[in-house]
């Protein structure tokens, strides 16, 4: 790697930290749960910490007056997301990058022509990244169970919207009242929020029961073994994570010191969860039933004002606009493309619209069924 290659990266290493240090700092401040709080300065200070290394690096080859401050306007439109979808949501945005900078990282120990200090500064960073940041933010949120909650309101809103509009398109071209076209939709609304509560209720517990059966295989796996083994396992476990490089040794002697921490990083990146859930059957039932109850409603109140086939297009408008947002955090709480999400989400919905439409449409005419008034 040449010199202004590095000198690119180390800027670009510098400013994200920046930008990470400031974001938990400020959610710190505001957090109402102390120890919620803590941890978020904690994290900040690790950045911290981790920002002035690059700044170092950089003056030391001749960058003077690094500095950085993070845009008010983005960290304000941060604040916005978490006070309307939680800490969770927030957490995951900034983690859905991190996979991708520990292989920059990485990458950067191994060709970036650093010196012996540097170096092993460097390594401690990337443990840090490996094990503190993955550890604190699934401890300070307990991620996966909110995140996951977060899908299921989502969800469970989208296929309100999906079902809902696909029986009011299916009902507008044979029921010519508005009133009943909506009553309609309604009773579509309510049978769909009991199946989805119920399968949304059976799911969670199901899932819940399994994953701590796994999580308690895998954690005895790890901690009835002795020290050297631990550490094996771990150099198994960061190889399998697409970890390559002497670090490696390193790296698995750091994690295997943290004891409980060291357990649960095994048990988290070997299933992919955490080992605690907080995950409820009641409450994704309850959550679930209950946004596909609010999602129903968007393509059911234009008929109850206005019907017809303007009706019909502010309903199909509404669902588009709905679903938009709902694929939006579907997408950030699965860490999978927001365009690719949004653009699928809405096109089946729109085309499972039209298609209930066309087949209203054919059934009246071919059938010669008289217009319910």
């Amino acid at each position: 790697m040449d010199g202004s290659t590095a000198t690119r990266k180390a800027l670009w290493f510098y400013r994200d930290e920046v930008k990470d240090g400031t974001v938990y700092s400020e959610l710190g401040k505001s957090e109402a749960n102390a120890e919620t709080g803590r941890y978020l300065q904690q994290l900040s200070e690790m950045e911290q910490a981790h920002a002035k290394f690059w700044k170092k690096f950089l003056e030391d080859r001749g960058v003077n007056g690094v500095s950085y401050r993070y845009p008010w306007y983005k960290l304000l439109f941060i604040k916005f997301i978490r006070k309307f979808f939680g800490l969770p949501m927030v957490v995951r945005l900034f983690e859905r990058g991190e996979e991708n900078v520990i292989k920059e990282y990485r990458e950067f120990l191994e060709k970036g022509n650093l010196g012996q200090k540097e170096a092993e500064q460097l390594h401690s960073i990337i443990v840090d990244e490996i094990l503190h940041e993955d550890y604190f933010a699934n401890q300070l949120t307990g991620m996966s169970g909110r995140l996951a909650s977060v899908r299921d309101v989502f969800y469970g809103m989208s296929d309100g919207l999906v079902e809902v509009l696909a029986a009011v398109a299916g009902l507008e071209p044979v029921v010519k009242a508005p009133v009943l076209v909506a009553a309609g939709g309604l009773v579509v609304g309510i049978s769909g929020t009991l199946s989805m509560a119920i399968g949304a209720y059976m799911s969670t517990k199901a899932h819940v029961e399994i994953g701590r059966r796994q999580s308690d295989r895998v954690a005895r796996e790890i901690d009835l073994v002795g020290p050297e083994e631990k550490v094996e396992r771990l150099k198994s476990l960061l190889t399998e994570m697409g970890f390559k490089g002497d670090y490696i040794e390193k790296a698995a002697r750091s994690i295997a010191d943290e004891g409980e921490n060291a357990t649960d990083f095994f048990v988290r990146n070997k299933l992919g969860r955490s080992r605690e859930s907080s995950e409820s059957p009641r409450r994704a039932g309850l959550q679930t039933g209950l946004f596909y109850l609010i999602g129903a409603a968007f393509p059911i109140l234009p008929f109850a004002f206005i019907g017809g086939t303007i009706g019909l297009a502010f309903s199909v408008l509404a669902v588009a606009l709905a679903q938009m947002t709902a694929a939006s955090i579907i997408a950030v709480t699965s860490d999978t493309s927001v365009l690719k999400k949004v653009g699928e989400t809405v096109g089946l919905t729109l085309g499972a619209a039209a298609a209930t439409y066309i087949l209203g449409t054919l059934l009246f005419t071919l059938l010669k069924l008289p217009a319910i008034p």
